[in-house]
């Protein structure tokens, strides 16, 4: 198909499958995707040989996570050679830039300093001196296209996000465009994004698909992660039903009194005590800041979950609750992975809502506003268990088709 390159691989050394996204920072569903993706891809060609990178070294194993090599990693000599594939694993990543992806990785002070460079002297060159200091060559720091690496990789993409791609640049838009078409494998995570990236379709078939990390459930049951999970989270999700809700810092700012009056009102109507749940904790998200102020007064009953719980206690969180109520699209994810009833919460259309149109059931398939609250909640909890399950099975096939499709394109 025109704009895919053909490369031949070295026989004579296993294949790499280089995992590229943003999992040198604390946030749930990015740390999710490098050991979901790779558990995926190696149950069926366990001869492969993959490597995990980010923007810099990183060791976020004391979360659960995996340690990341750095992006300047696969410039090194034989970081790559012919025929290795990159894959970026997933989440939201059209239209990041540089400068935005080092500010979630520095403090405040130094977050502040970008922001006036930007002031003094545009987004441009402070962007150009970011994509340096990582080494980088494409850009954008999760799109890029073969001729982007030192060697003729080929390049995929698996369940991405892009529904922000209008609000873009023409020039942004344009050179977004002509990095896709140049792809292996092109999949997104919702029908908003494939609709905005179909200009790419007469060379490279965008592929629709549900974010891959729907296979938490099946690679991390129930029983394995009660044994990853601490004594407090354990006896935090035990006992009385319970909701699990999340919001990100600003949402949770603009938002909080209305957030305490809905939790406590959920509470009297259907009877559910507010577990709260950090989900983003790095410089941008701070959920964990904003909670704890609404774990203050809420006069329900409630707790709040350590800002140091690891990936699994997280999971856990959301596996064992009765609902689950937040902004995070993989809070949401995580909830259709168990089967838990959920609402997505945002007071206008976002990449969530997008998510949720696409891939949930009637009563779930859309974000609320906190006002119906109580009256949604009721709706989610009386859905079915067997329907909850019928559509998590859907899931899960569909998402073990995408990673087929992505081996075959790639000829793995």
């Amino acid at each position: 198909m025109e704009g895919r390159q053909t490369v031949t691989p070295d026989n004579s050394r296993r294949r790499k499958i280089a995992l590229l996204g943003a999992y040198d920072r604390f946030n749930y569903g990015d740390l999710l995707f490098p050991i979901i993706v790779g558990n995926d891809l190696k149950r069926n060609h366990a001869e492969l040989a993959i490597s995990i990178h980010a923007l810099v070294e990183s060791d976020l194993t004391q979360y659960g996570a995996l340690a990341t090599q750095s992006l300047r990693a696969l410039y090194k000599k034989d970081g790559l050679q012919a025929g290795d594939v990159v894959v970026f694993a997933g989440g939201g990543i059209i239209g990041v830039d540089w400068t935005y992806m080092l500010k979630n990785l520095v403090g405040r002070t130094a977050n502040k300093a970008l922001y006036y460079a930007q002031r003094l002297v545009g987004l441009g060159p402070v962007d150009q001196v970011c994509r340096f200091y990582f080494g980088a060559m494409a850009p954008f720091p999760w799109v890029a296209g073969p001729e982007d690496f030192p060697q003729p990789v080929m390049v995929a993409y698996n369940a991405v996000g892009g529904s922000e791609f209008a609000t873009l640049s023409p020039l942004v838009q344009q050179k977004t465009l002509e990095r896709l078409s140049k792809a292996a494998f092109l999949s997104v995570r919702d029908a908003e994004t494939q609709r905005l990236l179909s200009p790419v379709q007469n060379k490279v078939p965008v592929h629709l698909a549900p974010d891959s990390a729907i296979l938490m459930s099946e690679q991390f049951p129930l029983s394995t992660l009660e044994a990853l999970a601490g004594t407090e989270v354990l006896q935090q999700t035990s006992g009385a039903p319970y909701i699990c809700f999340q919001a990100n810092f600003d949402y949770a700012l603009r938002f909080e009194n209305q957030i305490i009056n809905a939790l406590e009102a959920i509470y009297q109507s259907h009877g559910l005590r507010a577990v709260l749940l950090p989900i983003g904790r790095y410089v941008g998200l701070d959920d964990q800041f904003a909670l704890r102020k609404i774990l203050e007064r809420l006069k329900t009953p409630a707790t709040m979950v350590s800002a140091q719980a690891n990936i699994w206690e997280i999971m856990l969180t959301i596996a064992r609750a009765n609902l689950f109520l937040g902004t995070s699209l993989h809070g949401n994810v995580t909830s259709q992975s168990f089967a838990v009833p959920h609402l997505g919460l945002s007071e206008r259309p976002c990449k969530l809502d997008y998510y949720l149109a696409t891939w949930d059931l009637p009563a779930q398939s859309r974000c609320i506003r906190l006002d119906e609250s109580v009256d949604m909640a009721g709706k989610a909890l009386a859905i079915p268990t067997a329907s909850r399950l019928e559509k998590r099975a859907e899931l899960l096939g569909l998402s073990h088709g995408n990673f087929q499709k992505l081996a075959d394109a790639c000829g793995i």
